[in-house]
């Protein structure tokens, strides 16, 4: 009698089991595939963003897969990524894939384009979908990543500085080398900057030509250096040894005779005077609502048009604009709070 209660209990825990591993793999997976990693502060707050929709729920099988090619953003390590990203695709083959940021599109999602068996929602995509050939994809929508460079025209010229030269607010583009800022760059470039006068776009390859701009804008009467993305600066020519970007920022706002204006909130964050920039957690939010409705209600992606930045985030360290003599009306001082993105 003994024996056959313990056959029975072996048999219901065994169809037990066998019953959640069936459940779980009938469940709709969900991969968050991300360019860069989790150290690097937009990556970070994008993943805040996703999980604020997501809230826990295990309706769906969710998986998290870093390409970590910030930190290395030599070209055989983002192509070995985006293999290593393709062959989780295609072996655990989720429902709904969110591809954050270009590298997750040019070295991965772009080969599941069109492919019926597999919806992309696409974030933090600076560039044109066109490049991925998502245009014409009929699995394939997301949100675009467009830094507010109207805002930010707004606020420079709020807070025009004392100026020594006669004549228009002068500005000067200054990033790194890498796509997102060349594809920032057109952006900048396409916005009406009038009455404000462009000197000029400038990307660093090397710290030491990340100076020679901070100087040269010091020396050719700019009144602001609008300060892009700067964590793809080599320390040297010819080396793979990356600047640490807190030292970048560091020597910038110790050494620069034009205050800066960042378009991203970490710039601030890393030792900055003021940011206004994209909101990661809209992007976050929005891709991941956008997934949702394809898992949980069955919609079609041509039901769900693509959509575009529409907040933006004020970030700003007190001590750096009483150095340079701004001020701001306290709705900016607010904002920043608001986003805990004020730093005395």
């Amino acid at each position: 009698m003994k024996n056959m209660r313990l056959i029975a209990i072996f048999i219901f825990l065994a169809a037990l089991a066998g019953t959640v591993v069936v459940f779980n793999a009938s469940k709709p997976r969900l991969l968050i595939l991300q360019s860069y990693d989790t150290e690097y502060s937009w990556t970070r707050d994008v993943d805040v963003g996703i999980r604020r929709i997501l809230n826990g729920s295990r309706a769906y099988s969710v998986r998290w897969f870093y390409m970590d090619t910030k930190r290395h953003p030599w070209k055989e390590y983002k192509i070995n990524a985006g293999k290593a990203a393709q062959k989780l695709i295609r072996t655990w083959q989720p429902t709904v894939v969110i591809a954050v940021d270009d590298d997750a599109q040019e070295y991965a999602m772009r080969h599941f384009a069109n492919q019926p068996q597999i919806k992309i929602v696409y974030a933090g995509l600076n560039g044109d979908a066109a490049a991925y050939g998502y245009d014409n994809a009929r699995n394939v929508t997301g949100i675009l990543e467009r830094v507010p460079f109207a805002a930010m025209k707004e606020t420079m010229l709020l807070i025009d500085p004392a100026k020594t030269h006669p004549g228009p607010l002068r500005i000067m583009f200054l990033g790194d080398v890498s796509e997102s800022v060349r594809q920032d760059a057109e952006g900048f470039s396409k916005l009406d900057w009038a009455p404000i006068e462009v000197v000029g776009k400038r990307f660093a390859a090397t710290f030491d030509e990340w100076k020679d701009a901070v100087e040269y804008a010091g020396k050719h009467q700019v009144d602001f250096i609008v300060a892009a993305n700067y964590r793809k600066i080599l320390q040297k020519k010819g080396e793979k040894a990356l600047m640490p970007y807190r030292e970048v920022v560091q020597w910038t706002e110790e050494n620069s005779r034009v205050p800066l204006i960042g378009t991203n909130a970490f710039y601030v964050k890393d030792g900055g005077m003021l940011a206004v920039g994209t909101s990661p957690y809209e992007q976050g939010e929005v891709a991941a609502s956008m997934a949702l409705q394809l898992l949980r209600q069955s919609k079609s992606v041509q039901d769900i048009p693509v959509q575009s930045t529409q907040q933006f985030m004020v970030a700003m360290r007190a001590s750096r604009i009483k150095k340079w003599g701004i001020k701001l009306p306290a709705v900016y001082e607010a904002a920043a709070r608001a986003s805990a993105n004020y730093y005395p």
